[in-house]
């Protein structure tokens, strides 16, 4: 039995790898955790599908964005880890705002990108912010408050994967946790779907926990459209099905006719099963279904086999200027077992199977 993991996701990732290269990544109360989130971060690389794609950003007291790089083949994820390898935590400040605000309009960007592509599925967007959670901008920045108010509004309703991981031990920074807290209540609002994990450990962060959810959602995402297509597979099955059951709807029974004005008629037989068919058009001409002997109007009359209430009846038809009529009840356009009727100079009389 195939399994949601024997699946390939329902679409196509751009990940979204943000880093903090402030100096506190190497020396905050001492405890350097800079090398053990890059290792984290390229074990995270490796698991990446072919077709995802990759961009790298780094942060401090200014913003810088990689190249996006497409997964296609391991060359390609070596051309992140290199960029992630010669990463170097050196920055003075850490001007958190700024660097949200410029990876919200990257995210924008893509996800405009993705929705004008009607040849692929809609990308999910994962951004990953990798951080100890403190913004410390630059001192020509420093009287600018720490609002995500505006930035917010701006991307409200969006539904990236937005992970925050704090890369410090929660429970012993107040000021980090709260920082981080204020954080992820701010980028709720831009999205639903923002977590914060605790980065203390970076590759049980990001190679576990991270994976985990990220995983989860793409299972249920896998889930959702399998039930859209297999609604749409069921519709078109129903339909096919309704078409060949209409199709398959044939005229039974055969006619017994006469020329009604002859005074010792022959009585003639006609198969109407024998043609298989849902319609049959009766008369002289050579449109005619089925040929009928003596009979001299230029007018024709049709038999068509219809569904009604669960039932395969017979209606008749017939063209205009035909001297047509039922000779054993009033006409309700249906031939009911042992109706006789006649079509200019013949009589007919339906016998039904």
């Amino acid at each position: 039995m195939l399994k949601p993991e024997s699946f390939s996701a329902a679409a196509n990732k751009d990940v979204i790898l943000v880093l903090d290269t402030s100096l506190s990544m190497v020396g905050y109360q001492g405890k350097n955790i800079f090398e053990s989130v890059k290792g984290s971060v390229d074990t995270y690389l490796s698991t990446l599908q072919d077709g995802d794609r990759v961009t790298f950003v780094t942060f401090d007291e200014d913003v810088k964005v990689y190249p996006r790089v497409l997964i296609d083949d391991q060359n390609d994820r070596d051309i992140v880890k290199k960029y992630i390898s010669i990463t170097e935590a050196t920055g003075q400040w850490t001007h958190t705002l700024k660097m949200l605000k410029t990876v919200f309009a990257l995210a924008d960007q893509i996800t405009k990108e993705s929705e004008q592509n009607k040849t692929e599925l809609k990308r999910n967007v994962v951004i990953v912010i990798m951080s100890d959670g403190l913004d410390d901008p630059p001192p020509s920045r420093a009287k600018e408050k720490f609002n995500l108010k505006k930035v917010a509004e701006q991307y409200s309703g969006n539904d990236w994967w937005i992970y925050l991981v704090n890369l410090d031990e929660l429970q012993k920074s107040k000021e980090i946790s709260a920082a981080q807290q204020n954080l992820l209540n701010e980028l709720g609002k831009v999205s639903g779907n923002t977590s914060i994990l605790d980065g203390s450990d970076p590759d049980k962060a990001i190679n576990e926990e991270l994976r985990k959810d990220v995983d989860s959602k793409e299972r249920d995402q896998f889930y959702r459209l399998l039930a859209v297509v297999s609604g749409f597979l069921i519709l078109i099955l129903l339909i096919v099905f309704i078409f060949i059951k209409m199709r398959s709807v044939k005229i039974k029974g055969h006619l017994e006719y006469w020329n009604h004005e002859l005074l010792k008629p022959e009585v003639h037989n006609l198969s109407l099963t024998n043609f298989a068919k849902k319609e049959i058009i009766l008369g002289r001409g050579a449109s005619c279904t089925a040929k009928i002997r003596e009979y001299e109007s230029r007018y024709t009359f049709s038999l068509k086999a219809v569904r009604k209430s669960g039932q395969i009846l017979v209606a008749v038809s017939h063209e205009e200027g035909l001297d047509f009529g039922f000779k054993n009840k009033e006409s309700d356009g249906y031939l009911q077992d042992g109706d006789i009727f006649s079509a200019s100079n013949i009589s007919f009389r339906y016998i039904a199977e």
